[in-house]
């Protein structure tokens, strides 16, 4: 006697039941293969009724039997109960088996291509217009959705050295499963559906706003179907995902006048100079390694600047220092690169900024060997983090 839990309730098996489930399984193969529709969706109901958990026939199996007979209402349910449970853990049948294979095989939903070809394939099928509206929506949530298989919930991908390449191998927790060799398999509860949604994956946004349009229009048109509440929940959650990836695209803005850190290099007619600007919201603080055949002093400058005008591409700095000489001016930094995204642990994100300042400075001339005043231009480039 087997015993699984189902809706946190135990349920037994025999090695009779199980023996049948076999059974039916093999029968249900065999209708497919021939094609006998109605065979097949009362060998699959019939196995449901014995099994009403998914260890005789999981709900994914139903899902690729249903589309490969065209019962697309059968399927569709089934379907949308699997997104619900995107991130969950849910039960895979027991077995490992021809009908496994041939499913599979024949509507393989961890393949994008494939999954996209029926669902478009549905679409302009001849079925009622809610049933259409909402394999559209399953359509258009493709990119952000993806199914696993069987195999994929009990396997890892590594890299194998020997033969230089990715391959799949058996999780540690099923190598011991008394099952593992079996015709049955094993018991395996795993994530069927996951989230493809990734910051930095280059997300189309348009694709998400015609999701969010598809959602509302049904909203509108089906105003007492029962899957309102699926519709009105991703409808929910997409405009929140699509809320935080336009900032996490825009993140600029959130950096604006904040700070950070960086080094940056200046040339001019007469020396160069190497600074490390650290900016903390709008004040900076540069200690500058200064070099200028026009005065007499070699060193460091210690550059106090202040943000006074900052926007995605152009900042404006303001700026005095001390030290030995004084100086005092006004620089320009244009930023022809930002990083796409910020750096989703830490939040920092990488620019270049192309560099201009007139600087005038107060100390020994090397000319006369007198105090005096210089007017210089630099141009410089900066790498920073912000």
């Amino acid at each position: 006697m087997n015993v699984w839990l189902f809706a946190g309730q135990k349920i037994s098996y025999s090695v009779e039941s199980i023996s049948q489930f076999k059974g039916y399984r093999n029968a249900l193969l065999e209708s497919l293969k021939n094609q006998k529709k109605d065979d097949v969706v009362s060998i699959a109901q019939y196995i449901k009724e014995q099994a009403p958990d998914e260890f005789a026939v999981d709900n994914l199996e139903l899902i690729q039997i249903y589309l490969l007979i065209d019962r697309y209402d059968l399927a569709l349910d089934l379907w949308i109960g699997e997104y619900e449970k995107v991130g969950r853990k849910v039960q895979y049948s027991f077995v490992r088996d021809s009908l496994l294979d041939y499913l599979d095989t024949n509507m393989n939903l961890t393949d994008s291509g494939v999954v996209n070809k029926k669902l478009e394939e549905i679409v302009l099928s001849n079925i009622d217009e809610e049933q259409r509206d909402l394999y559209k929506i399953l359509l258009e949530m493709t990119p952000f959705y993806e199914m696993q298989n069987k195999f994929y919930a009990m396997h890892y991908k590594t890299w194998d050295r020997e033969q230089q390449t990715l391959v799949y191998k058996l999780a540690d927790k099923y190598v011991s499963d008394s099952l593992a060799n079996s015709t049955f398999g094993q018991f395996v509860f795993e994530n069927r559906v996951y989230s493809k949604f990734y910051y930095r994956s280059g997300m189309d946004p348009e694709c998400m706003e015609k999701l969010i349009l598809s959602l509302k229009e049904f909203e509108r048109n089906f105003p007492n179907s029962e899957r309102l509440a699926w519709i009105k929940h991703e409808r929910n959650r997409f405009e929140e995902l699509l809320k935080d990836y336009s900032e996490f695209l825009n993140y600029y803005r959130r950096k604006l006048y904040t700070g950070g850190l960086g080094i940056e290099g200046w040339i001019t007619n007469s020396g160069y100079e190497i600074g490390i600007p650290i900016q903390f919201q709008r004040f900076l603080f540069v200690p500058t390694f200064d070099t200028d055949e026009k005065l007499n002093d070699e060193g460091w400058i210690f550059i106090f600047g202040f943000d006074l005008f900052e926007m995605k591409h152009l900042k404006i700095v303001p700026f005095v220092g001390l030290w030995d000489p004084y100086v005092a001016g006004m620089q320009i930094e244009f930023r022809p690169w930002l990083e796409k995204y910020p750096d989703t642990k830490f939040g920092a994100a990488a620019y270049i900024s192309l560099k201009l300042k007139y600087m005038v400075k107060y100390g020994e001339l090397a000319e006369t060997d007198e105090k005096g005043f210089a007017h210089l231009f630099y141009a410089g480039l900066g790498f920073h983090f912000w």
